[in-house]
């Protein structure tokens, strides 16, 4: 089948590692959701459901370092249930009407009787509609919090017909959430105005495609500021991200990542991309910006985060070594530097107090001359830091700017409570 050739493609591509970053799994994993829907024979949206819970936990297990993936599925997830909730609703308001108007067509039947038997009827006046109210917020989310809706959204005692009347509504869903993903730089990048002054100096680390958007679209402005930029080692990304600043005519000045903190006093804004956007409000960003937050904590400095609202993921960061990735050692520890080189692919020493982790190698070179014994270096090489939500300033969204503390209401607004937990979802089951 179609379908099952392109989740296999997909999938071994995340296997591969020839899909990574936001930017490249959360589209496909978008579109993939869209054709599920489109090609999948379901009777009932608990068919439907079942199945994209399947096909995104197959994503999951195959890149769990992808947060996106999870949140791309919990999104088309909430997709459904909206639909599925808002025709059930629509049933019961037209089940409602029906009978509604069936006792009011009774009662006005017996009094143009009535009135008929007398000689002179006084004018009536017409009646007022039913005064109704619009639902409140709280009532909303009160409602959304019900178990017994998620029930009924999940069941969906539907007609045939009533499925067929749901499914393009459903994929009109999906495809805004693909065209949102498509805009989503230029939408972050068109607030920068708002946030760089003239003459101001930004610091940034790493390589991200919306900072970058971000500072040029200031630049287009002819608005005059500087860029810092740390070279992130030892990926040293922010090398080309100074160089592709340069090129667009920014003043860019390169700097080592040990001279931040003596920079920082100099630097009116932090801002920097992100990895994901955990549930408390903290971030999983490249390595090394931890020491960048705490720097600019220390100095006062505004810590701004661009990311967008598909980068937020409902889950808390109880271990923040589970969502993190370990590279190779070797661009930490060269090989040739090592000299007689063994990896130790057992557990760590009993002081450490736990096995080794995935991708973690403890190398162990012995040392030349008689009785020098054997000793250890261990070099792990993180990719993502966990910055908490306290050293953090603000976050640029698609949507607008947002504070730490009000991530709970966005993950309220976008994913539906009973896919935050699902276990086949959780990419901690899956490392």
């Amino acid at each position: 089948h179609a379908l099952d050739r392109e989740i296999a493609v997909l999938t071994a591509k995340l296997k591969r590692r020839q899909l990574s970053g936001f930017h490249q799994t959360a589209p496909r994993t978008a579109e993939l959701m869209r054709s599920v829907v489109v090609h999948t024979r379901w009777q009932s949206p608990a068919q439907l459901i079942e199945r994209l819970q399947a096909v995104g936990a197959e994503l999951v297990r195959a890149a769990p370092q992808e947060l996106c993936i999870g949140n791309i599925v919990r999104r088309v997830l909430h997709i459904v249930r909206e639909e599925i909730d808002g025709l059930v609703r629509e049933q019961e308001r037209e089940a409602a009407s029906s009978v509604e108007d069936g006792t009011t067509h009774h009662a006005s039947t017996e009094s143009h009787s009535a009135a008929a038997a007398t000689a002179a009827p006084p004018l009536q006046q017409p009646m007022p509609a039913p005064f109704s109210t619009a639902p409140s917020l709280h009532n909303l989310l009160a409602s959304d919090m019900r178990p017994e809706d998620a029930t009924r959204s999940a069941s969906g005692d539907l007609s045939g017909g009533a499925v067929h009347d749901i499914k393009q509504p459903i994929i009109d869903g999906v495809n805004e959430l693909i065209d949102e993903l498509g805009t989503l730089v230029v939408n972050i990048a068109e607030q920068a105005p708002e946030h760089i002054h003239a003459r101001e100096v930004i610091l940034t680390l790493g390589r991200s495609r919306i900072v970058e958007a971000f500072l040029k679209r200031v630049a287009r402005t002819e608005r005059p500021f500087e860029v810092i930029v740390a070279d992130t080692a030892p990926s040293y990304e922010g090398a080309d991200t100074a160089r592709r600043l340069s090129e667009a005519g920014i003043q860019a000045t390169l700097i080592t990542d040990a001279a931040v903190f003596a920079l920082m006093a100099r630097i009116n804004k932090v801002i920097i991309g992100t990895h994901a956007v955990m549930a408390d409000g903290g971030l999983l960003a490249p390595a090394g910006a931890h020491a960048v937050a705490l720097a600019a904590q220390h100095h006062s400095v505004p810590f701004v985060v661009c990311a967008g609202i598909p980068q937020l993921t409902p889950i808390f960061p109880s271990d923040a070594d589970d969502f993190n990735v370990l590279l190779s050692p070797a661009s930490v520890l060269a090989y040739e530097d090592t000299g007689a080189l063994e990896i130790n692919a057992g557990a760590h020493p009993a002081e450490h107090g736990r096995p080794t982790d995935a991708g973690r190698q403890s190398h162990s070179a012995g040392r030349e001359g008689a009785g020098a014994g054997v000793f250890a270096a261990d070099s792990p090489s993180p990719a993502y830091d966990y910055i908490p939500p306290e050293l953090i300033s603000l976050f640029i969204t698609n949507i607008g700017g947002t504070h730490a503390s009000y991530i709970y209401r966005l993950l309220a607004e976008f994913y539906s409570t009973q896919d935050i937990e699902l276990p086949s979802l959780n990419p901690t089951t899956a490392m």
